[in-house]
């Protein structure tokens, strides 16, 4: 049996931990596991993680997904209990794993949704620049007024450059004769 999964285009800031379901005499291979997903090698596997909650010695699994992935405490309390009597193997699968295509997996029966949890992401804010270097607006034409305004300079420049060598010429040969 399995379960399926719509997984919608551009989804971010998610995390899905699913625990896996094995014989701890014959545990699957890592390959087997990441296959159970049911995502038809979609996914960046280096984004994933499968690790054994005993690696994790004294620390819980709700603590490791709030200090490891920025799950809010309010997102794991209902499911603190749950998460941290958890045993064996674990799969955390965090919505970068998808590259933001949309994906449909058909999670087979080695692996066990336990929960969905959203990252916590400080809110985007626009500040103005100091000393107001943004103020101001834009007037038509100003670009290429300034491009004139350097040919100029220039042309002016070169034009006395020349002046300045023909000077220098005709005073060094009337010094001569």
């Amino acid at each position: 049996m399995s379960m399926v999964l719509n997984i919608p285009a551009q989804e971010a800031h998610v995390v899905r931990v699913f625990a896996v379901i094995e014989n701890p005499d014959a545990p699957l291979a890592d390959e087997a596991v990441l296959a159970a997903l049911g995502a038809g090698g979609a996914l960046r596997t280096e984004e994933i993680e499968l690790f054994d909650l005993g690696d994790l010695q004294d620390l819980p699994l709700a603590d490791y997904l709030a200090e490891g992935h920025g799950i809010g405490a309010a997102d794991l309390e209902p499911m603190r209990g749950q998460l941290n009597g958890l045993t064996g193997r674990v799969l955390i699968l965090p919505s970068r794993a998808f590259a933001g295509r949309a994906t449909e997996m058909r999670v087979e029966a080695a692996l066990r949704l336990v929960g969905r949890f959203a990252e916590e992401v400080a809110p985007v804010r626009f500040a103005p620049m100091p000393g107001g270097g943004a103020e101001g607006g834009l007037v038509a034409g100003a670009g290429k007024r300034a491009g004139r305004q350097r040919a100029a300079r220039w042309l002016a420049f070169g034009f006395f450059a020349i002046m300045a060598a023909v000077l220098a010429l005709v005073i060094g040969l009337a010094v001569k004769l």
